[in-house]
């Protein structure tokens, strides 16, 4: 019997380890449409609950101002030095100010109110708007080419840990051509660490942010991923069932057959 739990142990760690590289990855079409909080893993960041994120025909409707949700991923993760963290989400601006805002980012810690990594910008460019970005707090660097309102984009943020103190990576792509190598996609914006505050490496939840009505946009997010590869979150995929619960599953099963053989 001690073999057989070490067996077992050893199995579920192997079929874990190898399949659990997407932390999160929700594409909103369970959900009734109305408040998403309370749907999901949803739930509301700070005290603020006035004009409420909303689910919408199988996306989430972000405004430009009102309450902030997160999601905790389902594991917290560190990235480590040379080592990327993925966010691939689909985009469609309504409606964006001069001034800019976030309206993504993500966290150290489940329900973190203070601390905000990787934010994703969009502030309004000429007919449409322009993307940017800040590693913490701080004033955002964009990107020069506009993209229209109304139309729908893939975006892939890489974060890459780089040894040292304030100076992991950052790059935006947006409608990658290569699914799958991220070498061979050019990047809508890439660039080093933007902000005043300190970098942090933990990442515990994803964040979507309603910002200030005279600063942030109005846009929906759907298919929302965050995966250690480049592949995972180019192209949205939801393993029905969890590929990593069949795993688990293939892995048991296994060593019942193994028992009864024995």
């Amino acid at each position: 019997m001690k073999k057989l739990s070490l067996l077992a142990v050893a199995s579920i760690a192997a079929c874990h380890t190898a399949l659990a590289t997407v932390y999160f990855s929700d594409n909103f079409d369970s959900y009734a449409n109305g408040n998403l909080v309370g749907q999901g893993p949803w739930l509301q960041t700070g005290a603020i609950a006035t004009t409420p994120v909303q689910a919408n025909n199988g996306a989430a409707a972000v405004g430009n101002t009102g309450q902030d949700i997160y999601a905790p991923l389902i594991s917290s993760t560190t990235i480590n030095d040379g080592a990327s963290l993925y966010i691939g989400l689909d985009l469609r601006v309504s409606a964006a100010q001069s001034a800019g805002d976030y309206f993504l980012h993500w966290t150290p810690t489940v329900g973190n109110s203070s601390v905000f990594q990787e934010r994703l910008f969009a502030k309004s460019s000429g007919a449409g708007y322009v993307l940017g970005y800040t590693t913490t707090a701080g004033t955002a660097v964009y990107g020069s080419t506009v993209l229209s309102f109304a139309t729908d984009y893939r975006l892939v943020l890489n974060y890459t840990g780089v040894p040292g103190p304030a100076n992991d990576t950052l790059a935006i792509y947006v409608n990658p051509t290569d699914n799958t190598i991220e070498g061979n996609n050019t990047a809508y914006l890439s660039g080093g660490f933007v902000g005043t505050g300190s970098e942090t490496n933990a990442v515990a939840g994803i964040n979507l942010r309603q910002g200030s009505a005279a600063n942030a946009a109005t846009e929906t997010i759907d298919n929302l991923d965050v995966a250690t590869t480049f592949g995972e979150a180019a192209v949205f995929t939801v393993p029905e069932p969890s590929s990593i619960a069949l795993g688990i599953l293939g892995g048991l099963a296994g060593l019942v057959i193994w028992k009864r053989r024995k």
